[in-house]
């Protein structure tokens, strides 16, 4: 019966198999559930004791404790640090965590955790980058705690999570746990009443054991009466210092224990040695002593008359404020419990002070879900104490912690509220407080309420850095609002009334870049990077630096500048390793990623972008599974897309947002364009409206503008064709990068405008394009897209019947795109250079034959006798083979292959020459 596991070798063995950590394996979770007393804590210490591996333990509790309570235990050498975020608390507690033979976290009433730590450990299980990591929780059904309510389902759902529900002990085990329990041989009566009674539940055979051991019967019906019955065999003593503990925790300080009975701490000690002797308590070293089972407190903290319980928990309030004076932040919240329960007998005011102070605490201590829950219990418990103004004071914090948590709805509802309280209350600076919480969204209704906001708040803020943010928040909004001209006044005055105030400053030279977004305002885009680079070299603040390093890559994107980009990444590097945040890492990786894709360096672009995604994909931040996508599709444009990288068709068609929708759907329509799907890529490309009616914002434009000009033209298009080329027209000598953040290189501007000419039979335009488009990918080293600069100048010189001139231009490209690994471009290449037949059967010859020649789908399946829908499929099928993307690339094959002499070559009709 080792560690007192009686009866529990099938579920061992299933939690060996199941959570044994394993180097290298993705981290997975296993949740022990059951009822209480069943057996979960003595099952995973049994398992954990046979591991090899460490080992680290914490458990909830029902109070829920400081913020980030399980952590503190389980990681004690990381600890919040209010000046970084919660990217850089993620990312320490991962380094701490890493462990090359794996590693077995094991968090015990798992019900009982706080929101914050939950939340923690949901990040860390779903970041791919914590291999080897298991974690093995144990959940008492039919009780939860708040933390649990939210996150727990979520928790549960993830893909790497198994539950093993433990039921009863057999009557064999069963029996075999109450002798040893007892420790005699019961009656075949006193066994066939004990099995009976506890249903199998170790906890209830063990006190039933206590019980027969101690000469005396169970009294009271179930275990709650066989635990009263335990507890009324001690000193009275002993039975109120245990009752008076039952008030503060499953884990009690015995000094605040002693207070609450009115004794000298020494004196407790006797009682304390019965309840150890009993089985009551155990000790948990340093002062504290723990209740051996949750059930044990439950059963004394019942016992409490109202009346008492209310002296209990202002003594308790007392004695930990008093005991704790010196490090009060760290105890606050539990401060706040206790005078929350003595609340309930008319004196709410401390309540409601240390609540807020308790959120504070939490707020700083980054523990953003636990802030938001007191500060909503300084407002449940104030009531109508509270006057308007303080209400609404309370309501913005609160706010705050709702942006921090991620809950933004929540946060605008406290606002408003906060804002309509705030002109009865005459505390107008309460608006300007409302409107600084939160962020411009790109929502509409919710930007027009925030703007709203701003213009009230800067009738009565004139002067300062606070009218210098609101300024520069009503410049944001505006810009989101689509009243871009609008913005200008204020993200001027922004910059003008900042003075030498840092958060202003930043937040001014935010509102001007975002103005600035786009090619048209590179020069002074690349003017605001240097000075947030010096503000945050002033500041000594490396994250206001690192923005600066980033907006200035964006700036040497749009002007091709891969070298410059390579120096502005190095000194971005410094500033990541001193913000020490994954969310910094994300930013340096997605550019050098970039910076390989636009080098041709293909397999280390997805390589890094892969990484980049691990690195934060556990957080949930929005950004992390775009700019991976746009880093693939922009891959997948030279190497061909990667099977399933945008899901099913169809499976963006219904998504939020309009810009949402815009954008996930031109990328898989891109996608499947290029794989000769062109039915597929239509829908999609369909969904979208016509591409005038795009609400596109000016940093995303280029981008845009690119993957629709290249759909359009695979699905012959002319007239979105001739639209695109028109709005890329101004871009001439410009290269293809959102003003944003740069993810993807999509090439030189004349790129995409020399295939749009090729496309509408522009080839004079076409021709001088591409060849500009080849120059410059040359000189600046981008030979992915000297590659396609080749083979699409290539396929317009065969147009024009220079044969020689386009082989020269094939022969100089297959080396290269083979070396790259751009297979697409490779078939393309083979397939305009070759003579024959190729892969494509007779009927192919003779559909490509006839699309040559100018011919609709309709007038081939006319002069074929086929449905139109056959004669679509066949062309899918051509390009597909082919490696093309549009029709036009058909009729310069065919051209190449009338130009070459051959017995077997067949005519433009698909028919073989004699």
């Amino acid at each position: 019966m080792a560690n007192g596991l009686v009866g529990r070798g099938r579920e061992l063995a299933w939690l060996r198999a199941a959570a044994g950590p394993v180097p290298d394996a993705r981290p997975r979770l296993v949740v022990v559930e059951g009822e209480a007393g069943i057996g979960k804590t003595r099952l995973v210490q049994a398992f954990a004791d046979g591991l090899a591996t460490p080992v680290r333990w914490a458990q909830g509790v029902e109070e829920g404790g400081p913020p980030f309570w399980l952590w503190s235990r389980l990681v004690p050498e990381v600890r919040p640090d209010a000046t970084a975020d919660r990217f850089t608390l993620f990312g320490e507690l991962r380094a701490a965590l890493a462990s090359d033979g794996g590693l077995l976290l094991v968090v015990d009433d798992v019900q009982w955790a706080d929101e914050p730590s939950l939340l923690l450990l949901r990040m860390l299980l779903r970041d791919p980058g914590c291999r080897g990591l298991a974690c093995v929780a144990t959940r008492r059904t039919g009780e939860t705690g708040l933390g649990w309510e939210r996150v727990g389902p979520d928790l549960l759902g993830g893909t790497d999570v198994e539950r093993l529900d433990l039921r009863g002990l057999d009557d064999g085990a069963a029996v075999e746990l109450l002798t040893a329990a007892a420790g005699r041989d019961p009656t075949a009566d006193e066994s066939a009443r004990a099995t009976l009674a506890a249903a199998g539940n170790p906890l209830f055979l063990r006190e039933l054991g206590r019980l027969l051991a101690s000469g005396a019967r169970a009294s009271g019906d179930g275990i709650a009466g066989v635990i009263t019955a335990r507890i009324r065999r001690l000193d009275p003593s002993a039975q109120e210092l245990l009752r008076a503990a039952a008030l503060l925790a499953e884990t009690f300080e015995l000094a605040v224990a002693a207070r609450l009975v009115d004794r000298p701490t020494a004196a407790c000690l006797p009682a304390v040695g019965q309840a150890l002797s009993a089985g009551l308590l155990d000790e948990s070293g340093s002062g504290r002593f723990r209740f051996a089972h949750g059930l044990v407190r439950t059963v004394l903290a019942e016992q409490i008359p109202l009346q008492e319980s209310v002296v209990l928990h202002l003594r308790a309030a007392e004695a930990v404020e008093d005991l704790h004076r010196h490090d009060l932040a760290r105890v606050s919240a539990d401060v706040a419990r206790h005078r929350i329960a003595v609340a309930v007998a008319g004196d709410r005011r401390p309540a409601v002070d240390w609540a807020r102070r308790a959120g504070d605490d939490a707020t700083r201590a980054l523990a953003h879900e636990e802030a938001a829950r007191l500060y909503g219990a300084a407002l449940s418990c104030g009531g109508d104490i509270l006057e308007a103004g303080e209400r609404a004071e309370i309501l913005v914090a609160r706010a705050g912690a709702q942006i921090a948590a991620g809950r933004f709805s929540e946060a605008f509802d406290d606002c408003g509220q906060a804002v309509d309280l705030a002109g009865g209350a005459g505390r107008e600076d309460l608006v300007a407080s409302a409107a600084l919480t939160l962020d411009a969204v790109g929502n509409q209704a919710w930007d027009r309420t925030l703007q709203a906001w701003c213009e009230r708040a800067l009738e009565t803020v004139t002067a300062g850095p606070r009218h210098s943010r609101l300024q520069a928040r009503l410049a944001e909004v505006r810009y989101y609002g689509g009243d871009r001209a609008g913005a200008d006044a204020p993200a001027a005055r922004a910059l003008e009334t900042a003075g030498e105030d840092g958060n202003a400053l930043v937040a001014a030279l935010r509102a001007r870049q975002l103005l600035c977004t786009g090619p048209d305002h590179s020069d002074e885009r690349a003017d605001l990077a240097g000075r947030m680079t010096a503000l945050g070299a002033q500041l000594r603040r490396p994250d206001v630096q690192m923005w600066g390093h980033l907006w200035a890559i964006d700036v040497r994107w749009e002007h091709g500048d891969l070298t410059g980009i390579e120096t502005e990444l190095t000194l971005l590097r410094w500033c990541v390793g001193r913000v020490r945040s994954p969310l910094a890492g994300w930013h340096l990786l997605v550019g050098r990623a970039a910076l390989a894709q636009a080098r041709g360096e293909l397999a280390a672009a997805v390589e890094l972008a892969d990484e980049a995604f691990r690195l934060v994909a556990g957080t949930g931040h929005p950004a992390a599974h775009g700019a991976r996508l746009a880093l693939l599709g922009a891959v997948g444009h030279h190497s061909g897309p990667p099977p399933d990288t945008f899901g099913p068709p169809g499976s963006a068609a219904d998504v939020g947002e309009p810009r949402e929708s815009l954008f996930a759907r031109l990328g898989p329509a891109e996608a499947l364009a290029a794989t000769g799907r062109l039915d597929d890529a239509a829908h999609l490309y369909g969904l979208t409206g016509p591409p005038r009616d795009w609400d596109v914002p000016p940093y995303f434009e280029l981008p845009a503008f690119t993957v629709g000009a290249r759909i359009a033209i695979a699905l012959d298009r002319r007239d979105d064709v001739a639209w695109f080329r028109s709005m890329l027209e101004e871009r001439r000598s410009g290269h293809l990068v959102g003003g944003g953040g740069v993810a993807s290189y999509s090439g030189p501007v004349d790129l995409v405008l020399g295939t749009c000419a090729a496309a509408l039979d522009d080839v004079d335009d076409a021709v001088e394009l591409l060849s500009s488009a080849l120059a410059t990918c040359e000189r600046i080293g981008a030979p992915g897209f000297a590659v396609e600069a080749m083979v699409e100048l290539a396929t317009v010189r065969l147009r024009r019947r220079e044969s020689d001139a386009a082989r020269a231009l094939l022969n100089r490209a297959r080396p290269t795109a083979e070396r790259l690994g751009m297979a697409r471009w490779v078939s393309r290449i083979d397939a305009l250079a070759g003579a024959d037949a190729g892969p494509l059967t007779a009927r192919e010859q003779e559909v490509a034959g006839l699309v040559a020649l100018g011919r609709s789908n309709r007038e081939i399946a006319e002069q074929l006798v086929l449905s139109e829908r056959t004669v679509g499929n066949h062309v899918q099928h051509v390009l597909g083979k082919l490696g093309f993307a549009r029709r036009g690339q058909i009729a310069a094959w065919v051209t190449a292959r009338m130009s070459t002499p051959s017995s077997t070559s067949p005519d433009v009709t698909g028919r073989r020459r004699p």
